[in-house]
């Protein structure tokens, strides 16, 4: 009797176990066996491709620009099922680039990164790093949702020594620029902690997870090379208006910085 009840019971529990197994396969819910991974990188829509250090280029209006300090927080990216109107692969204008209410630090969630990353532009070009992973529900994704606001202090990749502090601020330029045909020189400083619209990018495909398929990866290209084009500037470097002022030129360069983001 008691070989029979042993039996019985490893049985019923063996059923059990396999019922268990093929639920979580089935279902396509399971969050803990799909990995989706983000990156991002500096990359020159037109320019030449260049290492890491000083970033030499010009603008549209053939003005060159040298930047010596460059940084762009990610404040969080989240993967979507349904992209309406509002995503686009290439962002022709953004009129509303400023965000009014402050954000609170994100939280991670199986759709999203909720770490703030600071990029730094001056890194090689097209050398993408990790700015996060998730673990999604298996689905179909066709946008990723880049939220762009200041670091606190558990940003990752937060600049040390001399370089700025990035803690309660967006984006941090520093450089110089001399005007096409050697009308003119000067200094270029852009300092904000202000929340930046966020850009919401179509991918160039579908990211099918399943089960067949659990895992994927984004990488997102930074186009540093335009955040100048159509900005008057000789009136940027003598502004005192801050940069979230619609009528400056430093927003100009604000609307470019979030229209940068592309798929890479």
């Amino acid at each position: 009797m008691t070989f029979k009840y042993i039996n019985t019971l490893l049985a019923t529990l063996l059923v059990v176990s396999l019922t268990a197994c093929s639920s979580s396969s089935s279902t396509g819910g399971s969050s803990s066996v799909t990995a989706v991974s983000m990156s991002a990188a500096p990359s020159p829509s037109s320019a030449t491709i260049l290492p890491a250090g000083t970033k030499v280029f010009t603008t549209a209006e053939n003005h060159t620009i040298t930047l010596t300090k460059a940084y762009l927080v990610i404040s969080s990216t989240t993967i979507e099922t349904s992209c309406g109107a509002t995503f686009s692969a290439a962002l022709e204008k953004v009129l509303d680039v400023i965000v009014p209410q402050a954000h609170a630090h994100t939280t991670t969630t199986p759709t999203s990164t909720g770490v703030p990353y600071v990029i730094d532009l001056l890194a090689a070009d097209n050398a993408a790093v990790s700015i996060g992973g998730m673990s999604p529900a298996v689905a179909d994704y066709c946008g990723v949702d880049i939220d762009l606001f200041a670091a606190d202090d558990d940003a990752i990749n937060l600049p040390s020594g001399s370089e700025p502090d990035m803690i309660g601020r967006t984006v941090y330029i520093e450089g110089e620029y001399s005007l096409d045909g050697g009308a003119g020189a000067g200094d270029i400083k852009i300092d904000t902690g202000a929340t930046l619209i966020n850009r919401k990018l179509l991918l160039s495909a579908l990211m099918m997870i399943s089960a067949s398929t659990p895992s994927g990866s984004i990488s997102l290209a930074i186009n540093y090379d335009t955040w100048f084009d159509a900005v008057d500037l000789v009136l940027l470097d003598s502004e005192v208006e801050p940069p979230t002022d619609i009528n400056s030129e430093g927003f100009k360069v604000l609307q470019n910085i979030t229209n940068s983001i592309h798929q890479l």
